[in-house]
């Protein structure tokens, strides 16, 4: 019995682990703390969540009854940026969407090294600007998303990977 609990309890683990990710590629200060915040925000939705559902289950199960529980509208999800080239790739994401009264939601100076990826929690529903290049003296490539289409967009100059959501529109 002990051995099935550990088994069940693995997979949860390393769900938590994975969601908590720090950005470490961010060195503009301003965004690295709204990257924090978001993180935090999204974090706390997803606890408050779980332990939601944990209770009405046990009480369901003691009242024999069923008890839904509505779940919190999420306002943010991850994306992932990756860097396939052997170069780090200096990036800036832009946005109209506001953080506070007097911010975007905008990240800057994101450096991803070479063949890896980012992970990036931006608000659902939000277009952004990508800008991206390989060395500060070239120049900006550009790529537009919307956050509820977009998961994985990979990073190359001269190529530019959509999302199969974003293929099919276009």
């Amino acid at each position: 019995m002990k051995n099935q609990f550990i088994h069940r309890l693995f997979p949860i683990v390393l769900l938590f682990l994975q969601a908590c990710v720090t950005p470490k590629y961010f060195h503009d200060p301003s965004s690295f703390e709204i990257q924090k915040q978001i993180r935090s925000s999204r974090t706390s939705n997803v606890f408050v969540d779980i332990g939601s559902v944990i209770s009405t289950t046990i009480i369901g199960v003691a009242l024999e009854t069923g008890i839904v529980f509505p779940l919190t509208d999420q306002q943010f999800k991850k994306i992932n940026l990756l860097n396939t080239t052997s170069d780090t790739m200096y990036v800036n994401m832009l946005t109209d969407v506001n953080w506070d009264e007097n911010n975007y939601c905008d990240f800057m100076d994101i450096r991803i090294p070479p063949k890896r990826n980012c992970k990036v929690s931006v608000p659902i529903n939000a277009n952004y600007n990508i800008y991206y290049r390989t060395t500060p003296e070239c120049d900006d490539e550009m790529l537009e998303i919307n956050t509820n289409s977009a998961k994985r967009i990979k990073l190359a100059p001269g190529l530019v990977s959509i999302p199969k959501k974003e293929k099919e529109k276009n």
